[in-house]
């Protein structure tokens, strides 16, 4: 994870457990690059974060401070961009189900060939995964992944966290990932899983997850109920 990040993300804990409390001025841009380490220039990227998020404003001469509503967001925002995915973004704080709908070993067809950069009688994981947040259905996941890129899925590696069995377990580095989000009409499986009406809009996002290699591991498309998540947006310069 770049410095930028880790440091947006201990200023959001803080903010979390009221450690900088609401209305509050934080340390100023000086004192965090001393606490952390780092460049002003990194702490104002990380700032920049916070402040997209919805989690600090700036006064012009006075400094940067907590919103009033920061601490809703700092515990319900699930972000787009983030490479951890869901079981490590919500980090235990409510309680997280994946049932499985899905799970198949089979070729891929000419789209998924050439977003995977695979070819056509190279085998994939194919998996369906309802994801269920607090007792509620949260999103519904469509995955192919190649085996001979990530081996070794089973039913029970869905069940709890592909990502970490991924990091923790083959020990494989993540790149970048691309993403598109749309919002879309909902199908007949989600009407039947994520529970949405005939006029409940979904939220789309189309996703590819690469290697550190640069190589394609992941391809899916995941649907959101329209009020069970909210995503934040930062474009930073490399």
């Amino acid at each position: 994870m770049p410095k930028y990040k880790e440091v947006a993300e201990k200023i959001r804990e803080r903010i979390k457990s009221k450690e900088y409390a609401v209305d509050e001025r934080i340390p100023d841009q000086h004192s965090l690059a001393e606490e952390f380490g780092t460049s002003r220039v990194t702490i104002k990227r990380a700032l920049d974060l916070l402040t997209t998020a919805g989690l600090v404003y700036t006064i012009q001469g006075s400094g940067t401070y907590v919103k009033r509503n920061a601490l809703l967001q700092a515990q319900s925002s699930i972000q787009i961009g983030h490479n951890v995915g869901l079981t490590t973004a919500i980090q235990d704080e409510v309680e997280l189900e994946s049932k499985v709908i899905r799970f198949d070993v089979r070729f891929p067809d000419e789209t998924e060939q050439q977003q995977l950069m695979i070819n056509k009688e190279t085998p994939i994981y194919h998996y369906q995964r309802l994801r269920i947040l607090g007792g509620r259905p949260y999103s519904l996941e469509n995955t192919v992944v190649p085996v001979n890129t990530i081996p070794g899925i089973t039913e029970e590696v869905l069940k709890d966290s592909v990502y970490r069995y991924i990091r923790e377990e083959l020990s494989i580095v993540f790149g970048d990932n691309r993403q598109i989000v749309r919002a879309a009409k909902p199908t007949a499986t989600d009407k039947k899983y994520l529970d949405c009406k005939d006029d409940d809009p979904v939220l789309e996002v189309e996703k590819i997850m690469f290697l550190k290699s640069g190589v394609p591991f992941e391809y899916s498309t995941v649907h959101h109920r329209f009020d069970m998540v909210e995503m934040s947006f930062i474009n930073q310069d490399n």
